[in-house]
């Protein structure tokens, strides 16, 4: 795939949107093309629908950006929820501790954190998750296994990404893993839960047929959700593995490929 190249005489009725280096360069603003291209495309009656990693608290803000109030899908699928008013309207949670004794065999030395369906942050020492603008508290580790959750946080300096990725095989959980500078940061999340699985939820909800969805992401946590929709297109920027996962391919830009492809559909 070198080029967007949609299906003639397709017009989605939802389009969901991954936000980091899709909508926006990570923690970035909301570029003003993008913004009037989701209005143009919601003027036209088509749901658009926030579909992220981030937790609630994080997705909001970039939602009324763009002029959203409906729905979003956060924490990679663990929660549904609105954004005016902000809220959560369903959440998927796990026992984290059965997990968290594992992980702490392995990475005695790591940072773990566990989050909440509102976006509340546990951690037993600060990251810097207040930077990205996340709710948090230091605790005992004892303390994040007392309620379920919706995430479980890993980060270590000790490990990169493909370090983690052989701690996951071996224990075969089911995660995201990211690398941010020099630290790796996985996320843990409830069994068989992603952003596809919550927009199916959606979509019965909406009585939405999943083939007359768009979906546009741009990382290994899109994946089901690129497979999933009707139409799902990848960022230009994308690995291999997310490329394989989607129909088509839009600009690598954060913000200019979503709004070159809400184009493609008005045109």
């Amino acid at each position: 795939m070198s080029q967007l190249a949609l299906p003639a005489d397709f017009f989605p009725e939802l389009i969901a949107l991954d936000i980091d280096d899709t909508l926006t360069e990570h923690m970035g603003n909301v570029g003003e093309r993008v913004i009037d291209a989701v209005a143009a495309i919601r003027a036209a009656g088509v749901q658009v629908v926030l579909a992220t990693g981030r937790s609630l608290s994080t997705t909001a803000p970039v939602g009324r950006a763009l002029g959203l109030d409906g729905w979003a899908v956060c924490s990679n699928g663990a929660v549904l929820a609105t954004i005016e008013p902000q809220s959560v309207i369903d959440a998927i949670t796990f026992d984290p501790k059965p997990v968290l004794d594992k992980l702490v065999e392995q990475l005695p030395d790591a940072i773990f954190a566990v989050e909440d369906a509102h976006g509340i942050f546990l951690t037993t020492r600060t990251f810097g998750a207040d930077a990205l603008g996340m709710s948090i508290r230091e605790v005992a580790f004892e303390h994040l296994t007392v309620n379920p959750v919706v995430r479980l946080v890993v980060r270590s300096e000790d490990h990169r990404e493909d370090g983690f990725g052989e701690i996951v095989k071996q224990m075969g959980l089911h995660s995201v893993i990211f690398g941010i500078g020099d630290l790796a940061w996985m996320d843990i999340g409830p069994v068989g839960v992603n952003k596809a699985t919550m927009l199916a939820n959606l979509c019965t909800r909406l009585d939405i047929n999943p083939a007359k969805t768009l979906a546009i992401g741009d990382f290994t946590n899109d994946i089901e959700m690129l497979r999933w929709a009707g139409v799902g297109v990848a960022m230009g920027s994308a690995s291999g593995a997310v490329l394989a996962a989607a129909d088509t391919v839009t600009s690598p830009t954060p913000g200019i490929g979503v709004a070159e492809v809400i184009d493609a559909l008005l045109a």
